[in-house]
């Protein structure tokens, strides 16, 4: 099992706007009713908000009250991402940061995406709760493109979490 995620950097609250604050909400019940529908759940200790910009996306470090074993492996907490985009799930063994959690997310997302657009085999990719069509593909890349522009250079790395925004 990993060391826990260091969550002094998180951004844990939402932000002095009540409206964005509300979208947040709405984002974290998304993240837990995502969490809790996965057949390998277990009961959640805590969730906490790591990075969230409403309408677009949060990113949840969600901390189990017992481990969920995965063969000889085991995590105690896991990354979560919802928004305008496809859910998904990892652990935190190659992600230590949000920053780094983000990245990751994009590369799963855009191997999905890439075996669509060149009509590989998706057998071994990230299941992607989305038809594999091209358009989705594009939709898709584009919001990659995004996250990687414009959201992961405001997380703070050095710290792990989220920079003021």
């Amino acid at each position: 099992m990993n060391p826990p995620v260091d969550t002094s950097g998180f951004q844990l609250e939402g932000v002095p706007d009540p409206e964005e604050d509300a979208q947040l909400a709405e984002l974290e019940a998304e993240a837990r009713d995502y969490v809790l529908t996965r057949p390998w759940s277990k009961p959640i200790g805590e969730m906490l908000l790591a990075f969230g910009v409403s309408r677009i996306l949060a990113l949840f470090l969600v901390r189990f009250e017992e481990p969920i074993q995965w063969g000889d492996e085991e995590d105690a907490e896991l990354w979560v991402i919802v928004g305008d985009l496809p859910p998904a799930h990892f652990a935190t063994d190659d992600s230590p940061n949000a920053a780094e959690a983000l990245e990751t997310y994009c590369v799963f997302m855009e191997d999905w995406a890439d075996r669509v657009l060149d009509g590989d085999d998706l057998e071994g990719a990230y299941p992607v709760a989305a038809a594999p069509t091209e358009e989705h593909a594009r939709m898709l890349k584009s919001r990659l493109e995004f996250i990687r522009e414009n959201i992961i250079p405001m997380i703070d790395v050095g710290r792990g979490g989220a920079s003021a925004h």
